[in-house]
Protein backbone atom coordinates (compact mmCIF):
# COMPACT_ATOMS: atom_id res chain seq x y z
CA UNK A 1 0.00 0.00 0.00
CA UNK A 2 1.14 3.27 -0.61
CA UNK A 3 2.02 5.96 2.01
CA UNK A 4 0.15 9.04 2.03
CA UNK A 5 3.30 10.91 1.06
CA UNK A 6 3.86 8.87 -1.37
CA UNK A 7 0.47 8.50 -2.93
CA UNK A 8 0.40 12.63 -2.75
CA UNK A 9 3.70 12.76 -4.33
CA UNK A 10 2.28 10.36 -7.21
CA UNK A 11 -0.83 12.13 -7.89
CA UNK A 12 1.05 15.51 -7.86
CA UNK A 13 3.70 14.45 -10.47
CA UNK A 14 1.49 12.87 -12.53
CA UNK A 15 2.70 9.25 -11.85
CA UNK A 16 -0.38 7.04 -10.77
CA UNK A 17 -1.29 5.20 -13.68
CA UNK A 18 -4.52 5.33 -15.37
CA UNK A 19 -5.02 1.83 -15.93
CA UNK A 20 -4.53 -1.40 -14.57
CA UNK A 21 -0.85 -1.73 -13.39
CA UNK A 22 1.52 -3.42 -15.62
CA UNK A 23 3.91 -6.19 -14.43
CA UNK A 24 7.33 -6.57 -14.26
CA UNK A 25 7.89 -8.55 -17.27
CA UNK A 26 5.48 -6.04 -19.27
CA UNK A 27 7.84 -3.27 -18.38
CA UNK A 28 11.57 -4.61 -18.33
CA UNK A 29 11.25 -7.61 -20.53
CA UNK A 30 8.70 -6.92 -23.07
CA UNK A 31 10.58 -6.54 -27.00
CA UNK A 32 7.98 -3.06 -27.04
CA UNK A 33 9.20 -1.65 -23.81
CA UNK A 34 9.71 2.05 -23.60
CA UNK A 35 12.23 1.89 -21.25
CA UNK A 36 15.52 0.15 -22.36
CA UNK A 37 19.39 -0.35 -20.62
CA UNK A 38 22.43 -0.82 -22.56
CA UNK A 39 25.09 -2.79 -20.32
CA UNK A 40 24.50 -5.11 -18.15
CA UNK A 41 24.30 -3.31 -14.85
CA UNK A 42 21.02 -0.98 -15.53
CA UNK A 43 18.68 -4.27 -16.21
CA UNK A 44 19.37 -5.46 -12.64
CA UNK A 45 19.12 -1.85 -11.08
CA UNK A 46 15.83 -1.24 -13.26
CA UNK A 47 14.37 -4.68 -11.78
CA UNK A 48 15.14 -4.38 -8.21
CA UNK A 49 13.61 -0.55 -8.45
CA UNK A 50 10.55 -1.55 -10.03
CA UNK A 51 10.09 -4.50 -7.06
CA UNK A 52 11.40 -2.13 -4.40
CA UNK A 53 9.80 1.34 -5.05
CA UNK A 54 6.43 2.07 -6.07
CA UNK A 55 7.16 5.20 -6.93
CA UNK A 56 10.45 3.73 -9.65
CA UNK A 57 7.72 1.52 -10.96
CA UNK A 58 4.87 4.29 -11.42
CA UNK A 59 8.11 5.94 -13.53
CA UNK A 60 8.50 3.10 -15.79
CA UNK A 61 4.46 2.52 -15.71
CA UNK A 62 3.93 5.85 -17.01
CA UNK A 63 7.10 5.81 -19.39
CA UNK A 64 5.62 2.66 -20.89
CA UNK A 65 2.07 4.55 -21.60
CA UNK A 66 3.88 6.92 -23.62
CA UNK A 67 4.68 7.94 -27.03
CA UNK A 68 8.64 8.23 -25.17
CA UNK A 69 11.35 5.65 -25.52
CA UNK A 70 13.92 5.47 -23.28
CA UNK A 71 17.73 4.12 -23.33
CA UNK A 72 19.72 4.39 -20.25
CA UNK A 73 23.22 3.59 -20.56
CA UNK A 74 26.36 3.59 -17.75
CA UNK A 75 29.03 5.86 -18.25
CA UNK A 76 32.44 5.83 -16.24
CA UNK A 77 31.92 9.72 -15.91
CA UNK A 78 29.72 12.99 -16.76
CA UNK A 79 30.91 16.51 -17.25
CA UNK A 80 31.33 18.03 -13.57
CA UNK A 81 29.83 16.75 -10.89
CA UNK A 82 26.56 14.98 -12.54
CA UNK A 83 25.44 11.48 -11.61
CA UNK A 84 22.91 12.03 -14.63
CA UNK A 85 21.92 13.55 -17.15
CA UNK A 86 18.94 13.27 -20.15
CA UNK A 87 19.21 13.74 -23.80
CA UNK A 88 17.00 14.06 -26.47
CA UNK A 89 17.54 12.08 -30.19
CA UNK A 90 15.61 12.89 -33.44
CA UNK A 91 11.99 11.36 -33.06
CA UNK A 92 10.69 9.09 -35.87
CA UNK A 93 7.37 7.59 -36.66
CA UNK A 94 6.11 9.58 -33.63
CA UNK A 95 8.00 8.36 -31.41
CA UNK A 96 10.47 10.45 -29.20
CA UNK A 97 13.73 9.14 -28.07
CA UNK A 98 15.29 9.94 -25.44
CA UNK A 99 18.80 8.94 -23.82
CA UNK A 100 19.39 9.04 -20.39
CA UNK A 101 23.63 8.58 -19.23
CA UNK A 102 24.56 7.90 -15.70
CA UNK A 103 27.83 7.57 -13.85
CA UNK A 104 26.94 4.53 -11.80
CA UNK A 105 29.08 5.22 -7.95
CA UNK A 106 28.33 4.33 -4.73
CA UNK A 107 25.52 1.74 -4.06
CA UNK A 108 23.04 0.00 -5.85
CA UNK A 109 20.36 2.04 -4.31
CA UNK A 110 22.27 5.32 -5.04
CA UNK A 111 22.34 4.47 -8.45
CA UNK A 112 18.42 3.61 -8.59
CA UNK A 113 17.57 6.78 -7.06
CA UNK A 114 19.88 8.68 -9.73
CA UNK A 115 17.95 6.40 -12.12
CA UNK A 116 15.14 7.49 -10.89
CA UNK A 117 15.92 11.33 -10.90
CA UNK A 118 16.42 11.03 -14.64
CA UNK A 119 13.62 9.00 -15.11
CA UNK A 120 11.49 11.73 -13.71
CA UNK A 121 12.31 13.90 -16.45
CA UNK A 122 11.61 11.58 -18.75
CA UNK A 123 8.23 11.74 -17.55
CA UNK A 124 8.55 15.72 -17.55
CA UNK A 125 9.27 14.98 -21.21
CA UNK A 126 6.31 12.62 -22.30
CA UNK A 127 4.03 14.71 -20.26
CA UNK A 128 5.02 17.58 -23.10
CA UNK A 129 4.42 16.73 -26.25
CA UNK A 130 5.48 19.51 -27.93
CA UNK A 131 9.20 18.71 -26.92
CA UNK A 132 10.71 17.16 -30.09
CA UNK A 133 14.18 18.42 -30.32
CA UNK A 134 16.54 19.95 -28.04
CA UNK A 135 15.63 23.65 -28.39
CA UNK A 136 12.02 22.39 -27.12
CA UNK A 137 13.82 20.77 -23.59
CA UNK A 138 15.89 23.44 -23.08
CA UNK A 139 12.39 25.58 -23.54
CA UNK A 140 10.60 23.12 -21.63
CA UNK A 141 13.33 23.05 -18.48
CA UNK A 142 13.49 27.08 -18.80
CA UNK A 143 9.76 27.03 -18.24
CA UNK A 144 9.64 24.44 -15.54
CA UNK A 145 13.02 23.50 -13.87
CA UNK A 146 15.70 25.72 -12.43
CA UNK A 147 18.76 26.66 -15.10
CA UNK A 148 22.33 26.49 -13.60
CA UNK A 149 23.76 27.50 -16.56
CA UNK A 150 25.44 25.93 -19.64
CA UNK A 151 22.32 23.65 -20.89
CA UNK A 152 21.80 21.89 -17.16
CA UNK A 153 18.45 22.23 -15.39
CA UNK A 154 17.05 20.45 -13.18
CA UNK A 155 13.64 20.33 -11.52
CA UNK A 156 12.03 20.22 -7.48
CA UNK A 157 10.35 17.19 -8.81
CA UNK A 158 13.08 14.79 -10.11
CA UNK A 159 15.13 15.95 -6.67
CA UNK A 160 11.98 15.14 -4.76
CA UNK A 161 11.68 11.37 -6.68
CA UNK A 162 15.37 10.73 -6.18
CA UNK A 163 15.07 11.28 -2.27
CA UNK A 164 11.51 9.54 -2.88
CA UNK A 165 12.92 6.67 -4.21
CA UNK A 166 15.65 6.52 -2.00
CA UNK A 167 14.00 6.16 1.20
CA UNK A 168 11.38 3.51 -0.62
CA UNK A 169 14.53 1.32 -0.91
CA UNK A 170 15.86 1.88 2.76
CA UNK A 171 12.64 0.41 3.85
CA UNK A 172 12.35 -2.81 1.69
Amino acid sequence: MLSAMTWTLALTMGLVPRSEPLSAAAVLEAPTRHVRATGHTVPGLLRTGFTQSRTFAALLQRLERSDVIVYIEDVPRLPGALDGRLLIQPAAHGVRYLRIQVALHGSPFDSIATIGHELRHAVEVANASTVVDEQGLADLYRRIGMDYGNNLFDTIEAQEIGRQVGRELQHT
